[in-house]
């Protein structure tokens, strides 16, 4: 039994190109050949010195002044260690910095006492090494006494200063965010988002290029971050936010698509007095003010995302087979025929019939311009493919201005204000079906600052209500520059699985 298990044991293959585990021995060459290794007797007190820094770096021409005095208990050590560093402590100091003063003292380390550290100096022509024995020591940073009591009595000025304010006039709950302050800051001693002295004074020691390619990496990551998110890619170099997500970027093919966009029959209504009914209640309360007093720019915009609604609406839930390739949430397209009937506007919804204006069939390269640009995968598109479809009609709504008012006042270079796009998220959020929070997410992916209106913008928004229906309303105003949200890196969820 023995035998044949011996037998079937596999053996090492000696001839594989795999590196060999041990490390391989110095060769003889790398080694200075003749006289052998010296160790410099040298009684000196003036040694060399061996100095470290924990947990940060020493400025650059940092100069040291030494200061000497001899040692009150010289430590008993053999015979052949240098007596000038066994009689005398050494002290080196330095005041160049403005606000901190470096001092380096002497190891007295367990380990560093039991220790002897040399210093090999090697002559490369003779091929000699020489060893000299060198003192050790550590360089720490201390804050001046006159930069800290600035930094601590311009600090505690101004809080006693906001705290005895609040105090007399604040309200209960500002009273108890006070008090809950000032109990943090018996812990850290630093009001919160403001480095204290210390902080301010290693920070300027660091060098200026440092703090530079540290800024441009971050501001690099956030970049890359962004890059990877399903939304329209902005331009960070624009100078009106109108230029920030140019139609270019957000229609495939540009204006060559929109010109081929039926928009005759929405001016022959409005011309013929009629309304103009569709699946959308963002396009029907703008459209007859855009087809009035609008650019055809505007109106052909208006009606893209009306074809990217009826896109996002006609899309049909995967089967499970689907599910797993695609991921969760992923939809499927009708087939073609029927998807180009839906997005002209051709199909009618319960009793209602199909409208006057939707009696030319859209082209067929804007149909496959279309599918090309948010159905990458053909029949089929994946949760991240239809998020991208509903930023970019977020970002397509910021080009249409407010039509609250009758009269084309509002009508500007896209938005409420020569300075800023704006729209009102209510409406695109009934046409996309998804939650308050998630159409607010959208825009604020997209750079935007999402708040109530303005008691100003009343009339522009056509808020009737006053203060009450204002409060439940959302503004999504796009103004440079751009505020993005900051991204996660992770580490607050690391800190709550300890």
């Amino acid at each position: 039994m023995s035998s044949k298990s011996s037998e079937k044991k596999r053996k090492r293959n000696h001839d594989s190109q795999e590196p060999p585990s041990k490390k391989p021995a110095l060769d003889s060459q790398d080694k200075p050949a003749g006289k052998p290794i010296r160790m410099v007797k040298d009684d000196n007190e003036l040694a060399p010195v061996l100095v470290t820094m924990n947990s940060q770096r020493s400025p650059r021409g940092l100069h040291l002044r030494p200061y000497l005095k001899p040692r009150h208990r010289p430590p008993i050590q053999p015979v052949d260690r240098n007596k000038g560093i066994l009689s005398s402590e050494l002290l080196l100091q330095s005041s160049e910095h403005a606000k901190l003063d470096f001092i380096g003292r002497e190891s007295y380390d367990d380990s560093d006492t039991q220790m002897k550290h040399y210093v090999a100096i090697l002559d490369p022509q003779r091929k000699t090494w020489e060893f000299v024995e060198v003192r050790k020591m550590i360089l720490r940073v201390n804050l001046r006494k006159q930069a800290k009591e600035e930094g601590t009595s311009a600090r505690g000025t101004l809080r006693e200063q906001k705290m005895a304010l609040i105090d007399a006039f604040g309200t209960k709950q500002s009273r108890r965010a006070a008090q809950s302050m000032t109990e943090n800051s018996v812990l850290t001693n630093t009001p919160s988002g403001r480095p204290d002295a210390v902080e301010a004074a290693i920070i300027a020691s660091i060098p200026a290029e440092d703090l530079a390619a540290a800024s441009k990496s971050s501001a690099t990551i956030e970049t890359e971050l962004r890059a990877t998110k399903p939304i329209p890619p902005a331009n960070m170099l624009a100078t009106h936010p109108s230029d920030v997500y140019p139609i270019d970027t957000l229609v495939p093919n540009g204006l060559t698509t929109l010109h081929q966009l039926p928009v005759k029959e929405w001016k022959d209504t409005v011309v013929a007095d009629l309304a103009i009914l569709t699946a959308s209640r963002y396009v029907s309360r703008r459209v007859e003010a855009i087809a009035k007093w609008g650019t055809m720019n505007q109106l052909q915009i208006l009606r893209y995302i009306l074809i990217l609604i009826e896109f996002s609406r006609c899309l049909k839930r995967t089967s499970l087979k689907d599910t797993k390739s695609l991921g969760p949430d992923s939809k499927k397209l009708p087939l073609r025929s029927e998807l180009r009937t839906i997005l002209s506007g051709q199909t009618s919804r319960g009793s209602a019939e199909i409208p006057s204006w939707a009696n030319t069939l859209l082209p067929e390269s804007v149909i496959d311009a279309i599918r090309g640009k948010f159905a990458p995968h053909g029949a089929y598109m994946s949760k991240t493919d239809i998020t991208l479809l509903h930023t970019t009609i977020c970002a397509l709504s910021l080009h249409i201005p407010p039509m609250s008012s009758r009269d084309g006042s509002t009508i500007t270079r896209g938005s409420n204000s020569p300075i800023e796009l704006a729209t009102d998220t209510a409406d695109l959020r009934d046409d996309l079906l998804v939650q308050d929070s998630t159409i607010v997410q959208y825009f604020r992916e997209l750079g935007c600052r999402v708040n109530k209106p303005r008691e100003a913008e009343f009339a522009v928004w056509g808020i009737r209500g006053g203060k009450v229906e204002a409060a439940a309303r959302r503004i999504a105003r796009l103004s440079l520059p751009l505020e993005f949200p900051k991204s996660r890196h992770g580490g607050t969820g690391a800190r709550r699985r300890r």
